[in-house]
């Protein structure tokens, strides 16, 4: 099947590796027309610059429909997970020399982090949970999150409650290469990111 698929979007049997530098490719020199070109091919679904980011009052309207006994699970989890990140989270060290001066070593969190959390054959609040959390114990300020525009995707309601519940609020409708590709480049309306975290298939890897 996915050779079949390869074959029909690109015109010919190409190895994973030939697809995904095909891929990045085209979204390094197009942007964002190559990011929906792709996922409309590859995903079947049809997206447009106005809807490629999960807008606030769906993510509002998921959590605010979720089930409250989910919602308390997600913050448990939430909880134990960040308790023990911030045990992990490296401290500066400072050496006196003798003459006055000082070493120093520093730890800064990385500005902007991708998520990529994958939503094929099922949808995986565990993935936000464990991306999410180590990047906010960091320190991380801005969290850019991925999910294919499928059910168990970006388009399900438990996932995008549990990225309100974390305080996620830029959600994007797009998986596969192209979202990577498009987190690594940056496109229209997505800054591209200095970090990209996340499992996925071959594709994604």
């Amino acid at each position: 099947r996915g050779r079949a698929l390869t074959e029909q979007v690109f015109g010919q049997a190409l190895t994973p590796a030939q697809v995904v530098e095909r891929i990045c490719s085209d979204v390094k020199r197009e942007g964002l027309p190559a990011v929906l070109q792709y996922t409309e091919q590859l995903d079947k679904v049809k997206l447009t610059a106005e809807t490629l980011r999960v807008s606030i009052d769906d993510i509002n309207a998921a959590h605010k429909a979720a089930n409250p006994e989910f919602l308390a699970t997600i913050k448990r989890v939430r909880n134990n997970i960040l308790s023990f990140q911030m045990g992990l989270v490296h401290r500066d060290a400072i050496l006196t020399r003798r003459d006055h001066s000082e070493l120093r070593l520093r730890y800064r969190p990385m500005r902007r982090v991708g998520i990529c959390v994958p939503g094929g054959a099922a949808a995986y609040p565990s993935t936000i949970l464990m991306t999410v959390c180590p990047a906010q114990a960091a320190g991380v300020q801005e969290i850019a999150l991925v999910m294919p525009p499928t059910k168990t995707g970006a388009n399900n309601p438990d996932l995008l409650a549990t990225c309100k519940e974390l305080g996620v609020t830029e959600v994007y409708r797009v998986g596969g290469a192209q979202a990577v590709a498009a987190l690594a480049f940056g496109v229209e309306g997505l800054e591209a990111v200095d970090m990209i975290v996340g499992p996925g298939n071959i594709f994604v890897t």
